[in-house]
This record gives structure tokens, sequence and C-alpha cells, in this order.
């Protein structure tokens, strides 16, 4: 049974349900960070919820402190609603990909109805003046980034940064209009671009802006730069369009339409991952340029593509739009089978963030009754329904590297602990269904990705690899493998090759259950005459030398020296 323990947990709400952001082992600091949430001004209510786990395992919540606060930084209707901004000291990185989609996401609005990118609102003059002409919309948004950005970097004054912006955006426009001034034609190829730029990464950027600024669809630009990505001069001029496409996937009605037909959101936010992967198929009413994309993933070739669409996933999944709009009944079911996608025995798709956004999701599906949970019921019930013990670590591992994994603390660890220390055989790990060889396999990754978990304290996670090493040896023990694979009645050439490459495979654990498997090769070698003995058990005697040197190579190869 458990010990009794009590955290704090603390919640901001979100589309009508209170959501962790982040958790203490002490009230004070549980309140004060929920204050100074509050200050921040980006969540409309914060809480602050104690939860105690009795001795039995039940839990019991009660609400210390709730605060009603108003978001900050309303000013002009036409800006979209952002909790942070990335810092950017140079002009440079202005025209990055994160200062980039951070512009698509807070002008959404302006952006759809002028039809354009960021790309082509920082490159194009025109475009530019349109922009600052519109209002207060330029200095509201300076405004509102100046001020993300002071946040995030301690500061209590954001004029420093508000300085920055405006001085940088007057030597955006200054540089846009020195490229106009040249009166470029809008190019046709990617060919033309790069020889029209003369080795300008600026000049490139803003021809390929006046190519962008002749297509009026999302699609037509799109479909502008996937035909650009196969030329031959894309390959050294990938990161550009990559860039491009970023953009491009930002506007929710481009992925709704790109998508085509799906069921719900749980299957659209898969289909995404698919998409990133290289792995989808084309949904119904799918257009053809979806295909294109999944090639283009599969390639490798659009990263900041795949970091947009995936940032997108996470924030859905940690949101609070439902899985399962049109059939409330199958949330669960949905959110399950999400699960199952992304998280599997290799890791997390998408890394500690999404891990976190999946604890956050179950905190609000689990229940069944639209009430959360505490984080600690969540993931408890969370991991109950993942496929086995190496999935299960992979999640607990991931998560651990989150915000909210570090809030948690000495919970998770404990989680952890608990759950490596309960699964004493290998069927607490992997499924009976798999061969031997993918078992030890799944269990060999499970014990890598714990003895190389950097969160973690080193004394901590080599006693927990080291009792995932036991479970492999008793399996070794109990089924006989090695013996299995040293049949003496085979000639001792064979039972030595095949001895030699079961320790090079990579299926076993570097450690104890490794050294076993060597230790039965080492005392084939030592035997007395060995190498007359191996010669002689060779089906062709005549080749025996040369099977003899093949077989020292394959010593060496395998690790043994």
């Amino acid at each position: 049974m458990s010990s009794p323990k009590t955290t704090y947990e603390i919640q901001v709400l979100d589309d009508k349900r209170w959501v962790i952001a982040s958790m203490a082992g002490d009230e004070d600091k549980a309140k004060a960070f929920a204050e100074n949430l509050l200050q921040a001004g980006n969540h409309a209510a914060v809480r602050v919820v104690k939860d105690y786990q009795r001795i039995d395992g039940t839990h019991s919540e009660t609400v210390l402190l709730e605060k009603q606060g108003e978001i900050k930084g309303g000013g002009d209707p036409t800006l979209a609603q952002i909790t942070e901004a990335p810092p950017c000291a140079t002009l440079e990185e202005l025209y990055g990909q994160p200062s980039r989609t951070t512009i698509g996401r807070l002008l959404r609005k302006y952006l759809d109805e002028a039809l354009i990118t960021p790309t082509e609102l920082l490159h194009d003059a025109k475009e530019m003046k349109r922009f600052g002409d519109k209002g207060n919309l330029l200095y509201s948004a300076i405004d509102r980034v100046s001020s993300l950005q002071a946040r995030a970097a301690g500061e209590e004054n954001s004029k420093a940064r508000k300085d920055f912006l405006d001085k940088s955006w007057e030597q955006l426009l200054a540089r846009a209009k020195a490229f106009a001034e040249k009166k470029a034609k809008a190019p046709q190829t990617l060919a033309e671009a790069v020889a029209g730029s003369g080795g300008d990464s600026f000049a490139l950027r803003a021809l390929t802006t006046l190519a962008l600024l002749e297509r009026r669809s999302w699609f037509g630009k799109l479909d502008l730069m996937i035909a650009w990505a196969a030329e031959p001069a894309a390959a050294d001029h990938m990161g550009m369009i990559d860039g491009i496409i970023a953009d491009l996937v930002v506007p929710a009605q481009v992925i709704q339409d790109l998508l085509g037909f799906q069921a719900n959101l749980s299957a659209a936010l898969c289909q995404i991952v698919n998409l990133v992967e290289g792995k989808a198929e084309p949904a119904k009413f799918a257009p053809p340029t979806f295909a294109a994309l999944n090639g283009l993933f599969a390639g490798g070739g659009l990263p900041q593509t795949r970091q947009v669409l995936m940032a997108r996933v996470i924030r859905e999944i940690g949101g609070g739009n439902p899985l399962s709009r049109n059939d409330p009944g199958q949330e669960f079911e949905m959110f399950h089978k999400m699960l199952q996608r992304l998280v599997d025995k290799d890791g997390v798709t998408g890394g500690p963030p999404l891990a976190e956004s999946l604890l956050q999701r179950g905190s609000k599906v689990m229940k069944g009754d639209g009430e959360s949970m505490s984080a600690l019921q969540a993931l408890e019930n969370l991991l109950g329904t993942l496929a086995d013990g190496c999935v299960r670590l992979q999640f607990l591992l991931t998560l651990c590297a989150s915000p909210l994994g570090k809030s948690m603390g000495d919970i998770l660890t404990e989680v952890l602990d608990g759950h490596v220390r309960r699964s004493r055989h290998i069927d607490h790990w992997v499924p009976v269904r798999l061969s031997p060889p993918a078992r030890m396999a799944a269990l060999t990754a499970a014990n890598k990705s714990l003895r190389s978990c950097p969160v973690l304290v080193d004394g901590f996670r080599k006693a927990l690899a080291d009792l995932i090493d036991d479970v492999m040896v008793r399996y070794l023990q109990d089924e006989g493998v090695i013996e299995k694979i040293d049949k003496a009645d085979d000639p001792l050439a064979i039972r030595a090759i095949r001895l030699v490459k079961f320790c090079g495979s990579g299926v076993l654990i570097e450690g104890k259950s490794l050294n076993m498997a060597k230790a039965r090769v080492v005392e084939h070698l030592r035997q007395k005459q060995f190498e007359e003995k191996f010669v002689a058990s060779c089906p062709d005697p005549s080749q025996g030398d040369k099977n003899l040197r093949d077989f020292h190579r394959l010593l060496v190869e395998c690790g043994f020296s």
C-alpha cells in the first residue's frame, strides 16, 4: 500500500476546464506561483488544489485558492491571443522560423484577409506599408510581443524590447524598400530566383516573395513551393522552401483542407503525425498537394514544417477542444486510440511537450464526467491504458523531461521506481506474442533509454536499469535461450558462430545478460585445441583456414578482444 502524501497543483482555466500548469510540494510556493501566473495576465483564472493521497491509495482534493483575472494585452481585436513569443536579439532572427510562426499566429486574421504569409509581409515594401497603415495594428502587435518577451526574460519593463522591435521594423522596411527600387520581376522557377539573387539570401527570399504574391490562394502558394522543391537547385535551398511551407501550414483552414475528411479531432491529429513522418495515406477529399507533401516529409526535407505541425498537435491535445465533438461518448475511446498512436516502445512522438499535453488531456477525459482529476491519478490511469511495460517506461522517461514532469519532482520518480520494481518478469515488459529476439530487443531499448535519461540522478537510473538487466537474465535462464543457440548436437563451428552473432546482435543488455552470453563464447574459446576442432567441424575442411579467419574477424566485430 502507498504511504500518505500531499501535493499541490497549480491549475489554470483553459476553455472552461481546469488544466494543471505546475506542481509543488509546498503550499506557500504553490500559491505564490499561482499569483505570478495571474499577474502575467495570460489566464482568466488560477487555483491551487491540495491533493492528499491516503494510505490506501485513494485521493481527496481541496481547493485552497481560486482567483479570477483579466487577460492583458487586449488592444486591437484583430490580434490573436498568444501566451509566448520567442526572444530575438538580431535583425536576422526576425526573419527566422520562430519569429515568423509567432507573426503567423498573432496576425492570423490580418494575414488571412490579405492572403499573405509572414515571409511575404517581411520582404515586400508594399505589404509592409499596407500593414503599417492598418490603424494601430503594428503598434499593438509590437506592444504585445515586447511584453511577452520581457516577461520571459524576467524584465519588469518592456520598454527596451519595444524600442528594439520599433527600430527593427524600420530597418526591415528600409531593406524591403531598397530591394523594391530594383524593380525586379517575379521569377517563374527556383533556378531563376537563385540566378537573380546573386547569392544574397535576402534577395532570394524577396524574389521568392514576388512569385508568391502572384498566387492568390494558400494552395497556389503551397503548390508553387512544392514544385520548386522538385527542381535540381532545391538541394541547396530547401531551408528557405521549408520555411515558407512552414508559414503556409499555420492557418487552420489550410490544415483542414489539406487533410481531407477526418471523422474527428483525434483522427485529424493522428493524420498530421502520419504526415510529418512521411507515412500518411491521403484521406477522402484530400488534395494532390497532400501526397506531394508526404513525399517531402518522407525524404526528411521539411524539419521546420514538421516543428510547426507538431506544435499544433501539442497545443490541440493539451487544449479544450473535444476529440470527438459529434459523439461525446467516444471521447475516451478517441483519446485511447490517439495515445496508442503517439506512445510506443521507442518513445513519445513529439517528445516531452507532447507527453505533458497527453497527461493534461488525460486528466480531463479519463474520469468521464467532465471533471478533472489530480495529476497523479491521471498519470496512473494513463499508464494503465498503455500497451506494456516498455511503453509505460518510455512515457514516464519522456514526461520527466517536460516542465510539468519536473514540477512533479519526487511524485514522478516514485511512480517510475514503483513501475520498474514491480515489473520483475519479461511478460510485464513485452507482449508474449512477439518473437524472442523482438522481446529481448524491446527490453534492451528500455534499458538504454533509462540509462541515458539526462534528467534522472545517475545512481537512481543505474539502480533501475540494473533491475531491468536482472529481468533479462531471468528470461535467458528460464527459457534456456543460450542453450537453444548453443545446441550440443551441432558442429562446434556453427555453435560458436551463432553464439558470437547473438552477442553482437544488440538484443542483449550491456551488463549481466550480455556477459552471461559472452561467458559461453569464452568457454568454447578456452577449450583445448579449439581452432583445430573448429576447422574440423566446418562443412568444407579445405576452407577451414578461411573460415577461422572469418570467425576471428567476427569476434572483433562483436566486441571480443
